[in-house]
Order: structure tokens, then sequence, then C-alpha cells
């Protein structure tokens, strides 16, 4: 990230974590936020289990810190979702399902109990800055 501009090709494969509270079957919500980087990134664990991706095609979505910030507000409902939507579309289906949208147009689609697993981690502070990458 430069600026308030995404940076795109930027895919670190490093430093990701996962909720305390995800059932540890390779089905998580990865999150890489690393203290002082101006970028956080989101992937899904899933695309790792299929050897036949590569790991240069893996979906990523890249987000300003700001952003996270807002995005945290809106995961947890304490705001509306107006400050993140140049940056992420969030879409809730009727299965519990949630799908997140890059502006470049990755996508993340997330398993109802893949996503309250990552809500209650974040809830439980489990993604803040991490001055080494995991």
């Amino acid at each position: 990230m430069v600026g308030n501009k995404i940076v795109t090709g930027r895919r670190p494969r490093d430093g990701y974590v996962k909720s305390s509270f995800s059932d540890g079957g390779g089905q998580c919500v990865l999150v890489r936020r690393k203290e002082g980087d101006a970028s956080v990134f989101l992937r899904d664990s899933k695309y790792q289990r299929n050897l036949r991706n590569r790991a240069e095609d893996e979906p990523i979505i890249e987000l300003p810190e700001a952003v996270w910030l807002a995005f945290e507000d809106l995961v947890l409902n304490r705001v509306s979702d107006a400050a993140i939507a140049d940056f992420l579309a969030m879409e809730y289906a009727d299965d519990g399902s949630t799908v997140l949208r890059g502006p470049d147009g990755t996508m993340l689609l997330f398993t109802e109990a893949e996503w309250s697993a990552f809500r209650a981690g974040l809830a439980g502070g489990e993604f803040e800055p991490r001055t080494v990458a995991a």
C-alpha cells in the first residue's frame, strides 16, 4: 500500500493467523496484520488444501489499515459499511456464508462456521498487529 492506493501484486505468504475458535480442519479466515505495515491481508485457507492450486494465483484481499479498523467495526455490528465501500464488499447469504469482494474482483467465500470463528476471534482481539510474522 502506498498512501491510500493499494499496490497490486503484493501478496505476502507468511505471517497469517487464524482464530483460535477455528475447528482446525483447514477451513479458516486467515489474516496478516503486521505491526508497522500499512496493509492488512485476508485469504482463505481452503485454497491451500487443493494441491493443484498455484500459490501465486491464490486470491488475497489487501486492505489499508484504516479500512481494516472500519471492517472490524462492521463485522462486529458496530457501524455501517460506508467506510469500506471503496475497498471491500461483504455479502451475507441465506445459508450463513459470507462473501468478501475486493475492488479488483478478488472473491473469498467463507462458510457460516468459518465466519463465526473469525468473528469470535475478532471480538477476542486475536487479530491485533504482530511485531514478527507468524
